[in-house]
């Protein structure tokens, strides 16, 4: 894969961060993460924090890896990383190439996402659901 890309999911309680990508040379006029390509000499982990910076104005206070998908059509590998916890006030922060941001219910997503953004559904599922059950054992201890 000749490019990176990471996406960040923000996660509460059932709900996932959307934005509406417009004036996009990719994927325009469609639902997705808050995303953004990995610059040279920059590990994926650096681009997710500086991304989530850049695109909703918080600072992430920790990031879990999700998984890789790879995209051979593009020639891309895209990166995903979960983020429960963040500083700041989440907004639009590239209102030129985001019309809005969005909470949604992840079981009732809009039906004009990005491929990958149902393509990782599965396993954040997974993740998620061994999260709550992760908290829950805590919780009876």
């Amino acid at each position: 894969m000749s490019k990176s890309v990471v996406q960040i999911i923000f996660s509460s309680n059932s709900r996932i961060l959307l934005g509406f990508r417009q004036n996009t040379t990719a994927l325009n006029q469609l639902w997705g993460f808050p995303s953004g390509r990995v610059e040279p000499g920059e590990k994926p982990l650096q681009a997710a924090k500086r991304e989530a910076l850049e695109e909703v104005a918080v600072e992430v206070n920790n990031l879990m890896f999700l998984g890789k998908l790879p995209d051979p059509k593009l020639k891309i590998m895209h990166y995903f990383y979960v983020c429960k916890s963040w500083s700041g006030e989440m907004k639009n922060a590239e209102p030129n190439l985001c019309r809005e941001v969005c909470w949604f219910d992840i079981e009732s997503l809009p039906k004009d996402c990005t491929p990958t953004t149902y393509l990782i559904l599965p396993e954040l599922n997974k993740y998620l659901f061994n999260s709550q059950c992760r908290t829950a054992s805590h919780l009876k201890s």
